[in-house]
């Protein structure tokens, strides 16, 4: 496949004329453009699929004074995949190496592979931000767990998850662009649908549901909004990154403020990352219904929290258990007196008539 160039020259000192050329090949079919400055003189290279539309193009420009054009013809070079094939496997920690093709991993490596090409969506594993989310992953019993990638972008820390055995990862984005990244990274790495589900939309839209680990590299002014919300659905650890050094103190005194403790911090260059845990005594989700009735219960009637559970009865028997100990207390004298002197008017408690 060739490109058609429409190579256009004029005096580097001419800003005008600049203008004036880019904005005649605004209104062209060219697929983009490139200019370089060499020994006072500018250079812009238009591209083309066909070699009509160039030629097409050359009439439009031609009537502007002070241009020279040429045309040629050349190879098309995918400067993308020259890119990925110039890329080597990334080793990351002590267990990953992450690859932009399956082509690139080392034969007799032991580690988890996870393949992750250059795309638009973020995380491929060279970036600081992304290796300090999987080192730290490492250090946790991820098997057996359930995770969520808040800003999941390519999908790395929802597939890392995997790798290490986790039983469910969902992984979040509010960009729509980032779907089709997570969606192909998923089927390259082998992995489940249904143990990798894949949402497009905001934390908020998560009804219920408590994570054991909660990943979310993404900056300060998006993470720390969104502290409130993602503790209602954590259960266990929640790793935070993309954060700048300087940002650091921000960020703690935010998540202090929630009740999330330190467990582990890491800093590369000049990005930071940091593991939080539910501070002691902290729950991860507002009071049930059966929470509030307990606490009800034991203030209207003075039972203590020993005289409203058994061992063996489990939670959802305590109020059955309140019930018969207020069925078989015994009314005091007065409370006799009072229920004799108003007793309640037969409409009160009559069945209706069929």
């Amino acid at each position: 496949m060739k490109d058609f160039i429409l190579e256009i020259s004029f005096d580097v000192r001419d800003a005008a004329l600049e203008e004036i050329v880019q904005s005649r090949l605004y209104l062209t079919p060219s697929t983009g453009s490139s200019s370089i400055e060499i020994n006072g003189t500018t250079t812009i290279s238009a591209y083309f699929d066909t070699a009509t539309d160039r030629d097409a193009a050359a009439r439009e420009i031609a009537d502007v004074a002070g241009i020279e054009l040429h045309a040629a013809d050349r190879e098309r070079v995918d400067w993308l995949d020259r890119y990925q094939q110039s890329l080597e496997p990334l080793f990351i920690g002590e267990r990953f190496v992450v690859t932009p093709d399956a082509a690139l991993i080392p034969g007799d490596t032991t580690r988890h592979t996870l393949i992750v090409p250059q795309e638009q969506a973020f995380g491929t594993g060279s970036h600081e931000t992304t290796s300090l989310c999987i080192e730290t992953l490492e250090t946790l019993d991820v098997a057996g767990k359930r995770g969520l990638d808040v800003g999941s972008g390519s999908g790395i820390l929802a597939l890392a998850m995997c790798r290490l055995g986790a039983e469910g990862v969902i992984a979040v984005d509010n960009d729509a662009d980032a779907f089709a990244a997570m969606r192909d990274n998923r089927v390259r790495n082998g992995v489940d649908d249904a143990r990798m589900p894949i949402f497009i939309g905001g934390i908020e839209a998560l009804r219920g549901g408590v994570f054991d680990i909660v990943t979310m590299n993404i900056i300060p002014e998006v993470i720390i909004p969104l502290l409130g919300e993602v503790r209602r659905h954590l259960g266990g650890s929640l790793i935070l990154s993309g954060i700048l050094v300087v940002k650091r103190d921000d960020v703690v005194r935010a998540c202090a403020g929630h009740r999330l403790a330190l467990t582990e911090e890491r800093a590369k260059g000049e990005w930071w990352a940091r593991s939080f845990t539910l501070a002691l005594g902290a729950t991860s989700a507002p009071p049930s219904w059966r929470g509030r009735m307990r606490r009800v219960w034991r203030r209207r009637h003075a039972i203590p929290p020993s005289a409203s559970h058994h061992p063996r009865s489990g939670r959802f028997r305590t109020v059955h258990a309140w019930c018969c100990l207020r069925a078989t207390a015994q009314p005091s004298p007065l409370q006799r007196e009072r229920r004799a002197s108003k007793p309640l008017p037969r409409a009160a408690f009559a069945m209706p008539q069929r």
